[in-house]
């Protein structure tokens, strides 16, 4: 019996992507990507020909059509690892823009959950795009992505805050939570830091996804939509509804920014 090989440093397999197991053929230039896999399933209704077109691991993607423009949808699973397989091999075949999509936690006691977030830039703890530049390199959004977000969010009556989150590589410490099984940890020594920073909202995955897009000259922002507020000490149970919001809105925000900047007549 033989054995199949491929290149260890460049693999693919049987043309395809190795983790996102897709092709050029299957990918829109317009990517949005939520971390959890079962969010890929809630474009069902939202994209015409939608359908399925890998499952592999963390990776999910579905692939459809918004008002005649073929968007993609691809999971990236939790933090800055998983995410930066997702969004290097996304940029190979050919994405020209990556929308991350998601839940967030907000340090701003007037921002309600349900309500949206749109990140100008973020903190750069997510940890694996340390591997392409160094830690000055700043992690910012594309102004074409942030102003279609922007006015998609105005169109839609939907409730936004902007500024900078604290994107980083942990759930627990790292945004100020004690282990479930710790006593005596000082959330609020954490969470009064990032204050001191300004910083609106924490969240795992959009440093890795901007600064990546930003080394590669492909468009990037973020829509999340607010899943708990630390300074309240809120955490939404019924996220779907506003999750649902979300993706609406990205959707929209995609048909601007294909026809007003990657396709502008």
């Amino acid at each position: 019996m033989g054995v199949n090989f491929t290149s260890a440093s460049s693999p693919t397999m049987n043309g395809k992507m190795p983790h996102i197991q897709c092709t050029a053929e299957e990918i829109g230039e317009i990517v949005l990507l939520p971390g959890d896999p079962g969010r890929v399933a809630m474009f069902e209704d939202l994209l015409e020909d939608y359908k399925i077109v890998s499952n592999y691991r963390e990776y999910v993607v579905g692939t459809g059509y918004y008002n005649g423009i073929k968007v993609t949808v691809c999971s990236t699973g939790i933090g800055g690892p998983s995410t930066e397989i997702a969004v290097l091999q996304l940029i190979a075949l050919g994405a020209k823009a990556l929308i991350r999509i998601g839940g967030t936690g907000v340090l701003k006691e007037d921002v309600p959950c349900g309500a949206m977030v749109l990140n100008t830039g973020a903190v750069r703890k997510g940890g694996a795009s340390c591997f392409y530049a160094p830690s000055e390199y700043p992690a910012l959004a594309s102004f074409e992505v942030l102003d279609c977000l922007k006015r998609a969010c105005e169109e839609r009556k939907n409730e936004y805050s902007m500024g900078i989150c604290m994107s980083v590589g942990s759930f627990y410490h790292g945004q100020g939570r004690q282990m479930p099984f710790e006593t005596g940890y000082d959330e609020n020594a954490v969470l009064e830091q990032y204050e001191k920073w300004n910083i609106l909202n924490m969240e795992m995955e959009a440093e890795t996804i901007f600064t990546l897009a930003l080394l590669n000259n492909v468009l990037s922002g973020s829509i999340c939509a607010v899943h708990c507020n630390r300074i309240t000490d809120q955490w939404l149970v019924d996220f779907e509804p506003a999750q649902k919001e979300m993706c609406r809105t990205a959707l929209a925000a995609g048909e601007k920014l294909y026809k007003e900047y990657l396709h502008r007549k």
